[in-house]
């Protein structure tokens, strides 16, 4: 699910279950292929064949000025194609227990990189939760794959910018307490910051009153499609004239199994409301890569008037590369799916290892991902996919 997930995932609330998601990166294809990728049926509809990319003949996307320990991962970037400029937000990753979001500005449409700003940091905490053996948990609350956006038409010019992020408790011995978190949105008039500090966002009921207390929206009371979620994780944001979409992972319980899908979040308030719109990916959805329990890791974005949704699915083994779908109806919060009720995939990439999520900016040169090496010093890697466009 993010740059900290390496093997199984635990959620303890609403009755538990362990799931099992993880990473691999895409491949390098720059043209639109038909061929099926899987074996299926005779009357499943046809996916795109997996177009392999390999790392070594991959761009490395580096930052200048932030060289974390065990490396960057989780990039989210606003480079519109006509812009002299743009930013990213990436996770830099000290270790395990004090990720942090960083900002870098690029003048050259991605080619070259430079730190900026630090927009959060980890903070000690103790939550009242039985998930830890007794009444509370303690650890770190980090933020981790965040989402960037600028939000043009906010009245106020100091909240324009506008990060988006899963802000949980990591335990000293790394313990993933995914479900003791919200998503936090912080706001800035410039990606230079100064920022605002983590503020909670949309929380969920959960083990923990963390979860659920001082949130403008919870999702388990909210209505609409979102009620099961157990957990919400990597935000995908997209600011819309009059409105920004959120598309988040939901962890939910099937047959008492933790599966995750997308569920698109909206606010035509610049975030001081929200509602719940639709399921825009299911688990089902992930077929096309060959993957379970489903899709996480949701990037929305738009291109020649069309909207997209990149997502990553999982298996045993880890995330496994990007799957890109066209959004038929922005309003209504629903993909394209063909005659079977299956999502339509217009790309699939992957590579033979952990890799994805992926997220796209034309102005930066289409595509970039994660790719993890977790045998190596430095596991955690950006890469410029060589694929532009969608």
């Amino acid at each position: 699910m993010r740059a900290i997930i390496i093997g199984l995932l635990s959620f303890t609330a609403c009755g538990g279950g362990t799931a099992v998601l993880s990473d691999a990166p895409p491949s390098q294809d720059a043209a639109h292929t038909t061929d099926a990728a899987l074996d299926a049926p005779p009357d499943a509809p046809a996916c795109p064949a997996i177009a392999p990319l390999d790392p070594t003949h991959l761009s490395e996307l580096t930052v200048t000025g932030d060289a974390p320990a065990l490396g960057i991962f989780d990039p989210s970037i606003v480079y519109p194609a006509a812009a002299a400029g743009g930013a990213m937000a990436y996770s830099a990753v000290p270790d395990q227990r004090t990720i942090r979001t960083h900002i870098a500005v690029s003048p050259d449409h991605g080619a070259t990189w430079t730190f900026v700003a630090e927009a959060n940091a980890p903070e000690a905490a103790t939550e009242p939760s039985p998930a830890c053996g007794g009444t509370t948990c303690a650890g770190n609350l980090i933020s981790e794959v965040t989402s960037l956006i600028f939000d043009a038409d906010d009245p106020e010019p100091s909240k324009r910018w506008k990060l988006f992020a899963h802000r949980y408790l990591v335990g000293p011995n790394v313990e993933l307490h995914y479900d003791i978190g919200t998503i936090t949105l912080q706001t800035a008039a410039q990606p230079q910051g100064p920022w605002t500090a983590p503020q909670k966002l949309i929380g969920w009921t959960s083990s923990s009153s963390y979860s659920s207390t001082g949130v403008v929206a919870n999702v388990s009371t909210l209505g609409g499609t979102a009620t099961d979620c157990i957990a919400l994780t990597e935000p995908g944001a997209i600011w819309l004239p009059g409105v920004i979409d959120l598309a988040v992972g939901c962890v939910y319980l099937d047959n008492n199994q933790p599966k995750v899908r997308v569920e698109l979040l909206r606010s035509a308030t610049h975030g001081a409301t929200w509602s719940s719109v639709s399921t825009l990916l299911t688990a089902a959805d992930a077929t096309c890569g060959g993957a379970q329990p489903g899709l996480n890791g949701a990037d929305l974005f738009a291109v020649n008037g069309t909207e997209y949704v990149v997502a990553t699915p999982s298996d045993a083994t880890g995330y496994r590369g990007c799957l890109v779908f066209p959004i038929a109806d922005v309003g209504a919060g629903t993909v394209e799916r063909d005659a079977h009720g299956l999502a339509v995939v217009d790309r699939a990439f992957s590579a033979s290892q952990f890799n994805g999520a992926c997220t796209f900016a034309d102005g930066a040169g289409g595509y970039a991902l994660d790719v993890g090496s977790f045998t190596a010093s430095v596991p955690f890697h950006i890469y410029r996919a060589a694929i532009a466009v969608p």
